[in-house]
């Protein structure tokens, strides 16, 4: 078993220390008080970008209402259509050419309101999916933001002049 002594133990506590503020004061982009025009500047680039991203989320938002109803409504008629579909190609197995062509119209008719309501529900999903990335590169963005704000609070305390007490 090895023993360190208390000096040891010091040293080792300090080196560390000593290499977490260098390796984080070296992942700052913006270190000193000239760099603080290209902080300010890719800030409100940052910040403009959030701006663009939540109008997109309102309007996919928005569009989420549309989707609902729509896939709804068209699941619906999808069924209903299939029921009438249904009725006349029973009454058509009398061997009427007219009822034939008639169940053949409503079947396809149906089919394609099933594809309608298929298109919808699709839709929904993607918005959904559209909503989520939206808000995780939201997240992203106002990260950077923190982080930018840090840096810049970094710079101020460096900056900052020393007040002597008396």
């Amino acid at each position: 078993m090895i023993k360190f002594n208390k000096a040891t133990t010091a040293f080792c506590v300090f080196a560390m220390t000593t290499l977490g503020f260098a390796v984080s004061a070296s992942a700052q982009k913006y270190k000193t008080a000239a760099d603080t025009v290209k902080l300010n500047k890719e800030y409100g680039e940052v910040t403009l970008e959030i701006s663009k991203l939540n109008s997109k989320l309102i309007a996919q938002q928005n569009k989420t209402a549309g989707y609902q109803s729509k896939s709804a409504s068209t699941a619906q008629d999808a069924v209903t259509s299939a029921q009438g579909s249904k009725e006349t190609a029973s009454t058509a197995t009398n061997g009427n050419v007219g009822d034939a062509k008639k169940a053949m119209k409503q079947a396809r008719k149906a089919n394609n309101q099933a594809n309608d309501a298929k298109d919808a529900m699709d839709n929904q999903k993607d918005n959904v999916k559209d909503m989520k990335d939206l808000n995780e590169k939201i997240d992203r963005k106002k990260q950077k933001l923190a982080d930018l704000d840090k840096q810049r609070a970094a710079i101020m305390a460096l900056t900052a002049p020393v007040v002597k007490q008396q």
